[in-house]
């Protein structure tokens, strides 16, 4: 019982420091719709920063950054930790990673950049949900997409009966879902296709993310 309560303690310092980092890349994210003097790209997006640009960057990010905070949940959740306690560390999180923002950028107001964050938020938002999905006439990436709807109705049907087990195994099936996504993406043959694949990605990500 001691060894098992010492392990669940030790995930939960994971899922804190995984989520820390996923709140981190996501608000960061946030600020990239807007072109930036410089930016802090993550080594694993360098690539698409230099394909697609900032807003590829920013989308990237936002993706990458719930994926993360996402996982993190799963790792506290199997730890029998609270939801309640990890929604009150995210929004901390949050929280903190904006304060080093404005002081990393001391020419804008609190008022001002926040002004700026919620606007580069909501077009980013708008951007991605108004994104339908693209037609590169690959049977395969089609098939990809169709199997998400499918994912995300059960994944849904498993969230009303509230069984643990298909929420969990559902869960498991989107993260191989999403490692499918990225073989994919690299398979895209411009920057523009890679672009469209990105932004309708993250417009599926915000729709697993309602469920819950």
């Amino acid at each position: 019982m001691e060894n098992n309560k010492t392990v669940n303690i030790a995930e939960k310092v994971k899922a804190v420091a995984i989520a820390a980092i996923g709140v981190g890349i996501f608000s960061q994210g946030t600020f990239y719709f807007k072109e930036q003097s410089s930016y802090n790209v993550p080594r694993i997006l360098y690539p698409v920063f230099e394909l697609l640009g900032n807003v590829g960057l920013a989308v990237s990010m936002l993706i990458l950054g719930l994926g993360l905070a996402f996982w993190a949940y799963t790792k506290w959740k199997n730890a029998d930790g609270k939801p309640a306690i990890f929604g009150l560390i995210a929004v901390a999180t949050f929280a903190i990673f904006f304060s080093i923002l404005f002081f990393a950028n001391k020419k804008a107001s609190p008022e001002e950049l926040m002004k700026a964050s919620e606007e580069a938020r909501a077009k980013g938002i708008e951007k991605i949900n108004s994104a339908a999905q693209p037609d590169f006439g690959s049977p395969e990436i089609d098939a990809h997409f169709t199997a998400f709807e499918t994912l995300l109705k059960d994944y849904a049907a498993a969230y009303k009966n509230k069984n643990e087990h298909e929420i969990v195994a559902k869960e498991s099936a989107y993260m191989e879902w999403n490692k499918n996504s990225a073989v994919l993406m690299q398979k895209l043959e411009t920057p523009n296709q890679k672009q469209q694949f990105a932004l309708y990605l993250a417009k599926l990500s915000i729709k697993w993310q309602e469920v819950k």
